[in-house]
């Protein structure tokens, strides 16, 4: 049973709290109509490059230059001394190593000019978070690549929704029991889908932070929102061995520390992984919350990035959490986003109760108390609900047949006065009109209806659909004014429909932030885990209110990581220089090689002569090595007294 403002008892829970419907706008109009330059921020030729020689450079030793660099020439400009290039890899790269030729007068990437634009989405300038992060002018360099995958680690994603299909590619349920789908029962995956990469300049709905992009549908919270840490964890080890990618999107959490979820996390190096920092509104320093403090000591994974919301303004949320171990904030407040399409079989406005039937003598009527027309499972026509409840008010005939539908719903106005954890109003189904289950809802809606969903896919593929409603109580002594209900609807998926909605949470700025790591890797094909962290936290943009309360003190900046709007040159790990520890005894190695930037791996022991006891006798890699980062060396050491 779930409780309202409260999480549900289980490892993970979903971070999600829906404000308002969107709402329609028309297109966003192309800005200006001038020819112009954008600077640094301008878009060009992905894999071109345009070199410029010194004057008294020959065709002969330009030709080394380009053969030397691993490019081919693409199109030689003698009047300037210059040749357009091809390069594999990144274009900032290429450019970088042609300018440390002496041969070289300058390189530059192949500029597009264009008159500036916004993408012609209808919806786009609902969502002011991309405007907020400089993403217009991030897609000046780069729109994304279909040779980047995001995971996304949550409820499903509608993958038939117009806006998103272009982009998906096939995931896996890692949810135990129940539909064997990546269908979205719920809409909190599809909307996080959307903000990381719905199909931008496409003329529907919204632009994602990549236009282009792979979107991979990992499913392990169920209908309600709700899952467990072994489905998830399984879901994170699969993102490096059976469904690949390179950057992971999980906007959920809880407050239990999991080793299984950790070590799925530590397994997969290769890999980023964005997380929510959690809607609490209280410190992680002092409460933490996971997966994201995997990210902070003493776990201190590398490969997390935590993310805190903000609003319109750049005001902390303040539903969010905060703290030393949360990194960085993005837009959270009121983001729209795509939503999964329902298809309505039935309506229920209460005005009338003719065919529903009180079949356990519990305290059912229709009440005009909060508002006219609604049902109320407490005393008539106002009180407070009787101790030791056990209710049920049911529809005396099938309502729907649900042959060949999917993710169906119940979703109705409550307004709710319980005693928390103790009392639920009750919302069930049943596929015979005989045996009923279901969900309940417990704690106080401070005297107005709120909306509330139920999940009823258990009875996907029945003919035949009861609903039922009912109040449960305990014997404790404590009451309230019970439950009032109106505006029941039941409704299926329409897979390929298309939706959105307008919705909060620290899980709509995680996957902001996960987006412009997907740009980065597409602006950036080498980059590393720890560069691409690096170009995100190097690129943000400070915020006074953000001081003290996130680690680097700022919001994403979309433009600045992928390496545009003056942004500072993103840090990149010093290598690995293999030290000379040959006669060294352990401990000196050990201080040599983590000096050179490296660690050291495997300790064998082998026989020696009483002079080599205790010192090191071989290594691997030889001395002199340059290698990766924190590269591990092997170590031989001779016999001692405790290794016979």
């Amino acid at each position: 049973m779930q409780s309202v403002g409260r999480g549900v008892g289980v490892a993970a829970v979903l971070l999600l709290g829906v404000l308002a419907l969107a709402g329609s706008a028309g297109a966003g109009s192309p800005r200006g109509g001038a020819v112009m330059q954008s600077g640094a921020t301008a878009k060009y030729v992905p894999g071109q490059v345009v070199v410029g020689f010194r004057a008294n450079v020959d065709p002969f030793t330009s030709g080394m230059v380009v053969s030397r660099a691993d490019a081919t020439a693409v199109k030689t400009i003698p009047s300037l001394s210059a040749q357009l290039v091809h390069v594999d890899g990144s274009v900032p790269d290429a450019i970088a190593a042609f300018k440390s030729n002496p041969a070289v007068a300058f390189a530059e990437p192949n500029w597009i000019y264009h008159a500036e634009a916004v993408p012609n989405d209808p919806r786009y300038t609902q969502t002011y978070g991309l405007a907020k992060i400089q993403a217009p002018q991030a897609w000046d360099i780069t729109t994304g690549s279909t040779g980047v995958t995001v995971a996304v680690v949550d409820t499903g994603v509608s993958s038939g929704h117009p806006d998103l299909a272009p982009n998906m590619v096939a995931g896996a349920n890692f949810v135990a029991g129940g539909p064997n789908t990546t269908l979205d029962y719920n809409g909190h995956g599809t909307h996080v889908a959307g903000t990381i990469g719905a199909r931008g300049n496409n003329g529907i709905g919204v632009a994602g932070v990549n236009w282009n992009v792979h979107i991979e549908p990992l499913r392990v919270l169920n209908g309600s929102g709700s899952g467990t840490n072994t489905d998830i964890a399984n879901a994170f080890a699969a993102t490096c061995t059976t469904f690949p990618a390179q950057i992971v999107n999980a906007s959920l959490g809880g407050t239990g520390y999991s080793t299984l979820m950790r070590n799925a996390i530590a397994g997969c190096p290769n890999t980023l992984f964005v997380v929510a920092a959690g809607n609490d509104g209280t410190s992680n320093d002092t409460t933490p919350h996971y997966p994201c403090n995997y990210g902070a000591a003493p776990d201190n994974l590398p490969n997390v990035i935590c993310v805190a919301a903000t609003d319109q303004n750049d005001n902390l949320a303040g539903f969010s959490n905060f703290g030393a171990s949360v990194d960085l904030a993005a837009p959270g407040v009121s983001t729209t986003s795509t939503w999964p399409a329902y298809t309505n079989l039935y309506t229920q406005g209460f005005e009338s109760l003719a065919g529903w039937t009180n079949s356990s003598g519990g305290t059912f009527g229709q009440s005009s108390v909060h508002n006219t027309g609604s049902f109320g499972a407490a005393d008539s026509p106002v009180g407070n609900y009787p101790q030791s409840e056990n209710s049920l008010f049911s529809y005396g005939s099938s309502v729907a047949s649900l042959a060949g539908r999917q993710g169906c719903q119940l979703v109705y106005n409550l307004n709710l006065a319980t005693e928390l954890g103790h009392d639920y109003f009750m919302t069930y189904g049943s596929a015979n009109g005989t045996s009923f289950s279901g969900s309940g809802w417990s704690g106080n809606t401070s005297g107005a209806f709120s909306s509330f969903t139920v999940d009823m896919s258990a009875f996907d593929g029945s003919p035949t659909f009861y609903p039922g409603l009912g109040f449960q109580s305990d014997a404790d002594g404590i009451v309230g004014d019970g439950g009032y209900i109106d505006d029941l609807t039941l409704r299926c998926l329409n897979p390929a429909g298309e939706d959105y909605n307008t919705i909060s949470g620290t899980s709509m700025a995680t996957p902001h932030v996960a987006g412009v790591a997907a740009l980065v890797k597409a602006a950036h094909p080498s980059y590393t885990v720890a560069q691409i962290v690096a170009a995100i936290f190097s690129g943000v943009d400070p915020v006074a209110g953000l001081s003290g309360k996130v680690a680097t003190g700022g919001r994403l900046n979309a433009c600045k990581a992928v390496g545009g709007c003056g942004s500072t040159p993103p840090f990149k790990p010093p290598p690995c220089l293999v030290p000379n520890v040959i006669g060294a005894n352990l401990a000196t190695a050990k201080a040599r090689i983590k000096g050179r930037h490296c660690q050291v791996g495997k300790v064998s022991y082998v026989k020696s002569t009483k002079k080599r006891k205790g010192k090191v006798v071989s290594e691997s890699p030889k001395a002199g090595k340059h290698l990766g980062n924190n590269a591990k060396v092997n170590l031989w050491l001779g016999r001692g007294p405790r290794h016979k």
